[in-house]
């Protein structure tokens, strides 16, 4: 009998479960309840709709915290439908032949956007997770509030996909916390079992935008997906870009070089900020008009948008003034860039009364140094450059000052592989000894036999980014014990951490999550799809 290995996995954890069960007199109610309740979405969810549509029916009679003790012929009577499908299935497959790591294999994903699944059922997130990174999207999973308020935190994903119940709290407490700390504009949906109308109006009340119930259709979950990351962007759009010229707007300029002067601080990564006026614009609007005006203001804005570096942003001041904001560029590089786009305007013509004009621009420029990291300050000194543009003749880029060649550093990361068999450390660091560095960042990788040596090594820079693939197995001291005292330090905005694991079943890969992993790959594994996760890993870095 062919199924599916979410199906395969569920079989399996239903019979883990009454073989648990059978070793006691008896068992409490809420056990029962707790059992059914995640039944009933995750089975609905992956294509079981009659043992979801069992599980419901049965819920109805119980109460979710009672400590009425059911024995045990008593609540194999009760549970006999599910019995009889366990019995079946055993009939046609091998119940222990399911090997439940194969659900943890996850696909390349490239989407810088992220959604996070909060829940409790491993099945069921692993199941969503591979539904949406089959799409191309970049899932993270949290097993309870405590890892999921983390990421949150940490890094902000786009969507949050929130269930109710939980083993350390329940869903509404963590949205009342999300609502607290949400500036980044993240939908948030609750995804339950339990879809009443006092639970949906709770969570629309406490700031949820949606009310998934349990069990999902997968189609409708990719096409929800497609239609919230659609409507963030035409929402981030609008909040973002000038009405008239289409580029960005002073907010945005704002944010984003306070963004840039984070991560100088952080990985002295260069950048350039450059202010540029049109020329004698007052006059244009004096001789032609205001509207014609507008369409010199956007017809600079088009030109420099058709002809400017992908990386740089490009921002309208306010009037003619225009602001660049250049990252990872020195001064010189920037002037280069604005002297390319100035004798491209130069060459451009405006047409207004039934003749032909051109206008030019004069800009200044700066580049971030340890003395004036602020935007204030940064600003300041590029008008004061562009000003003095402006009375040396126009039509000119002017840097602030004669400043000496700082040499562009680019963003580290590290790739540390802690495993105590040597066959797999050297594959490892073999393989990315020889990767190419990207557009962004150099590569470095080093490697420890065990645990207790890399804790106490110099491993950790300031400034820099890790990527640690720890084995969950090792002499002296387990992963587990390692990855806590990494999470007692260090957070996943700074410190990536991918457990190799060869174990079976999903209860090492759940502590793994519970004590701040991120991500889990299974042994045996292909050095390819380490190669694709780990650039994977890399975007997460560039958030």
């Amino acid at each position: 009998m062919e199924m599916g290995k979410y199906q395969q996995m569920i079989y399996k954890r239903i019979y883990d479960t009454f073989q648990k069960w059978d070793e006691f007199d008896f068992i409490i109610e809420r056990e029962i309840y707790s059992f059914l309740h995640s039944l009933k979405g995750t089975a609905g969810s992956i294509g079981l709709n009659e043992l979801s549509a069992i599980a419901s029916e049965k819920l109805d009679s119980l109460i979710d915290v009672s400590e009425k003790q059911w024995e045990k012929e008593e609540w194999k009577n009760y549970l006999s439908p599910i019995i009889e499908a366990i019995s079946f299935y055993q009939a046609n497959l091998d119940i222990h032949d399911v090997d439940n790591s194969q659900v943890y294999s996850v696909d390349h994903v490239a989407n810088r956007e992220f959604i996070l699944v909060i829940d409790d059922d491993m099945i069921f997130i692993s199941y969503i997770k591979a539904v949406l990174e089959k799409q191309g999207y970049a899932v993270l999973v949290a097993h309870n509030g405590k890892r999921g308020l983390e990421l949150i935190y940490e890094l902000k994903p786009s969507i949050v996909f929130l269930d109710i119940m939980l083993p350390d709290t329940n869903g509404f407490s963590i949205l009342q916390n999300i609502r607290k700390i949400n500036k980044e504009r993240m939908f948030v949906a609750i995804m339950s079992v339990k879809d009443c109308k006092e639970n949906r109006k709770r969570a629309y009340d406490m700031g949820a935008l949606d009310f998934i119930p349990k069990p999902i259709d997968e189609e409708i979950l990719v096409a929800y997906v497609k239609n919230r990351l659609a409507y963030k962007k035409e929402l981030e759009h609008s909040i973002v870009i000038d009405e008239l010229t289409q580029v960005y707007n002073r907010k945005f300029m704002d944010t984003q070089l306070q963004q840039l002067i984070q991560l100088y601080i952080r990985n002295k990564e260069p950048f350039s900020v450059a202010i540029a006026d049109l020329d004698y614009f007052k006059k244009v609007n004096d001789t032609y008009g205001h509207l014609v005006g507008d369409e010199v203001l956007k017809g600079f804005a088009n030109l420099v948008m058709n002809a400017k570096r992908e990386q740089d942003i490009f921002c309208r001041y306010g009037g003619e003034e225009f602001v660049f904001l250049m990252p990872q560029t020195a001064i010189e590089e920037a002037y280069m860039l604005l002297e390319r786009l100035r004798k491209l305007m130069e060459q451009k013509y405006f047409i207004g009364n039934g003749a032909k004009f051109q206008v030019t621009f004069s800009s200044g420029v700066v580049e971030a140094t340890a003395t004036n990291l602020h935007p204030k300050k940064m600003l300041e000194e590029a008008d004061q450059a562009l000003y003095h543009a402006k009375q040396s003749g126009r039509n000119q880029t002017v840097m602030f000052d004669s400043i000496a060649e700082v040499v562009r550093k680019r963003l580290k990361i590290n790739i540390i592989v802690i495993d105590d068999v040597f066959i797999i450390r050297n594959l490892i660091t073999s393989h990315f000894k020889h990767w190419e560095s990207g557009e962004n960042y150099d590569i470095e990788v080093m490697d420890f036999s065990d645990g207790v040596s890399f804790l106490q090594s110099n491993w950790y820079t300031e400034n820099s980014k890790y990527i640690i693939l720890l084995d969950g197995m090792m002499p002296k001291m387990d992963g587990i014990e390692v990855l806590k005292k990494i999470r007692e330090n260090y957070s996943s905005s700074d410190v990536i951490v991918s457990m190799l694991t060869g174990r079976k079943g999903e209860e090492y890969v759940l502590e793994a999550l519970e004590n701040g992993a991120d991500d889990y790959i299974v042994k045996p594994f292909n050095i390819a799809d380490v190669s694709n996760r780990i650039i994977s890993l890399i975007n997460r870095l560039f958030i």
